[in-house]
């Protein structure tokens, strides 16, 4: 058998021989040249631009980000918060927000403009015109920033939020280029309650009276700000420094203290209106409630007072027809008035309130003993000068407690002759008369020149000094000093704030009260107050007393210069209980109307029914128990008809005197 024949294969290419070119030396150096050429040029290239960011770097950065859309927003802080002493907002910061438009979004798409112009006018109607819209961003296209409303409530903003967060509306999505800029806005929930106390801001969070400007770096804070880089897509890279947010001040006003205050005020106004003036009892009115041992101030009223949500406005207080004639200078100058916190800011003379103070400076210095008597015969002689006292018939024989409880002026200013003026004025001093106190209120008015030194101090200035004439305090002045002498002697600045918390309510200072000085012993304290305690019960005073309560206080009656006007600063400065006096109360009526024709405004008695109605009402809520007991001969000595004047000659002997001159 045959054998099978292979089949012939294909025979294997041979693989090409690959050849090493050797260069020549000469090539091989080229090649190395070129190489060592580049990398020195990229060498030199980098160390260039290592060179340029090393010097110039900042530069060229600026550039860069100046043609970079590079978003940056401020982040307001919110201003803190006055509080009264039980935590009631008497000031506050409540959000609002700036409606923005941003048209470089809005035109990005053609299907955005008209679901985002439906949403805005349906939901505010009254407050943007559609034809200034579109107008705006056809011409403005690429806007990144455009203000269309400002401080909008929550409850404006929220029906558009609403639109564009709608799952169910197919438009919501094509709502864009609008968004919203958060601010505060200064609100106060109680309008014209102590608003010479708590002031008011301008534009900027800058206070411009009372706590607010007082306390404006405290209330204050710190912005913060939001960078960002836009790019195309307009997606945001973020970096957020936040906002710091002022302190909040915690008051020692009571708010319900000081809604009776002024509310009786407001009463005294209307029961002695003057159609000249309608509405004014007075020209001014002023009061205080202080606690003695603390120099903290429970209540500060002042008539007239103002509208804290809308300060500059005059309406009220005079006729359309006089602010259309007022320059501008002429409404500064009112507003200033208007402004001006009266207990503080303004200088009087004191009247026979000041009578305390003079015997408490015998006293203490040991010039009186309290056992002497003096005859009053209705007048004093002092060089060449009749000065009367309120009874032209004289008091007769005079105790210093009952020359207090009569308020004579002959006894004073015999007693303070033996006092000496040196000694009278060291007291003054020692009292506050004539220095600021630092009440913690801007506008506090300075009253060294208007208190006599020794040197100064004529026999006629001394005098009539001594029951209050001739030299000018302040309420606060007053009050501070006063306060001393009944709570055994110890002087307190006077304050309105104490403590300072955080936005979260964490305390950051307590303001503790702050003893300044001794101003008379104890055992004075105790005479005066022993004094006092009679002028309210049995004396001058009685007009004010409160059934069921031991006080002690004295009247005050002042006759303004010139004095042929015959215009009168009347007041009334007390405190209660007697052992342990818990509130010094002040209160000061400038110029109070005439109740009834030819009636005559040179009696206490218009303080006294303020003061007796304040503290009828506040007593009770104060915790304040009745330690005395109540019967009919109590009831006789109060005059039970609110604001009813005392006539006739024998009523203005027992509650008020005035300085005559002859």
């Amino acid at each position: 058998m045959a054998s099978a024949r292979k089949p012939a294969g294909r025979r294997r290419k041979k693989e090409p021989v690959r050849k090493w070119i050797r260069l020549s030396r000469r090539n091989h150096l080229k090649m190395m040249t070129v190489f060592f050429f580049i990398t020195a040029a990229l060498a030199a290239m980098t160390g260039r631009v290592m060179y340029i960011e090393h010097t110039s770097g900042q530069k060229y950065q600026k550039i860069v980000l100046a043609n970079a859309n590079y978003d940056s927003k401020t982040i307001p802080y919110r201003r803190g918060d006055i509080l009264d002493r039980n935590g009631i907002e008497l000031a506050t910061s409540l959000d609002v927000y700036n409606l923005i438009l941003d048209a470089s979004v809005l035109t990005a798409k053609e299907d955005y403009l008209e679901p985002t112009m439906k949403a805005l006018m349906e939901s505010f109607p009254d407050i943007l015109s559609e034809t200034e819209i579109r107008t705006f961003v056809s011409e403005n296209p690429k806007n990144r920033y455009k203000v269309l409303a400002k401080r909008l409530p929550y409850e404006e903003i929220q029906v558009f939020l609403n639109k564009q967060k709608d799952k169910d509306s197919k438009s919501a999505q094509n709502i864009k280029g609008i968004w919203f800029e958060k601010e505060y806005k200064r609100n106060y929930p109680y309008k014209s309650l102590a608003s010479s106390v708590i002031g008011f801001t301008t534009s900027g969070n800058v206070g411009m009276a009372g706590l607010e400007n007082y306390y404006n770096s405290t209330l204050n804070g710190t912005n913060g700000r939001q960078y960002g880089y836009l790019n195309s897509d307009n997606s945001m890279e973020k970096t957020i420094k936040n906002a710091v947010d002022g302190n909040n001040i915690v008051t020692t006003i009571d708010m319900n203290i000081q809604s009776v205050v002024e509310a009786k005020i407001k009463e005294f106004n209307r029961a002695y209106k003057d159609e000249a003036r309608p509405g004014n009892g007075a020209e001014r009115i002023g009061v205080i409630i202080e606690e003695p041992d603390t120099g903290e101030i429970r209540a500060m009223a002042c008539f007239p007072d103002y509208d804290l949500s809308n300060p500059r406005s005059l309406d009220g207080f005079y006729t359309k027809e006089e602010i259309e004639k007022m320059s501008e200078d002429d409404k500064t100058e009112a507003l200033n008035q208007i402004w001006r916190n009266f207990c503080i800011s303004d200088t009087f003379e004191p009247g026979s309130t000041q009578k305390p103070l003079t015997v408490a400076a015998g006293l203490d210095s040991g010039k009186l003993t309290g056992r002497e008597t003096f005859e009053c015969d209705g007048y004093e002689m002092v060089a060449d000068r009749r000065i009367r006292c309120v009874a032209r018939s004289g008091h007769g024989t005079e105790t210093l407690e009952k020359a207090l409880m009569d308020s004579c002026n002959d006894t004073l200013m015999q007693a303070v002759r033996r006092i000496g003026r040196d000694i009278f004025s060291d007291y003054q001093s020692i009292f506050g008369m004539g220095f600021r106190t630092n009440i913690d209120l801007p506008g506090e008015a300075r009253t060294d020149t208007l208190v006599r030194s020794a040197e100064q101090m004529s026999s006629v200035d001394l005098a009539s000094a001594s029951f209050g004439q001739n030299f000018n305090c302040t309420m606060i002045q007053m009050v501070s000093a006063f306060s001393s002498v009944i709570n055994g002697g110890n002087y307190y600045r006077p304050h309105m704030v104490s403590r300072i918390t955080d936005e979260n309510g964490n305390l950051v200072e307590e303001i503790k009260p702050e003893l300044l000085k001794q101003t008379v012993s104890k055992e004075t304290s105790d005479k005066i107050k022993e004094y006092l305690f009679a002028t309210v019960s049995e004396g001058t005073a009685s007009v004010v007393k409160v059934p069921g309560y031991s006080m002690g206080g004295k009247t005050g009656t002042a006759e303004k210069l010139p004095r042929a006007d015959k215009n009168y600063v009347v007041s009334f400065i007390g405190y209660l209980p007697q052992e342990h006096p818990q509130l010094v109360i002040y209160a000061v009526i400038d110029t109070p109307n005439q109740p009834t024709e030819g009636e005559a405004q040179a009696h206490s008695t218009f303080a006294q029914n303020l003061v007796r109605e304040i503290l009828e009402e506040i007593l009770p809520y104060m915790n304040i128990y009745k330690d005395e007991k109540t019967g009919e001969d109590a009831l006789k000595k109060k005059d039970t008809n609110m604001y009813t004047a005392i006539s006739g000659y024998e009523a203005k002997a027992a509650l008020g005197e005035s300085v005559k001159y002859n």
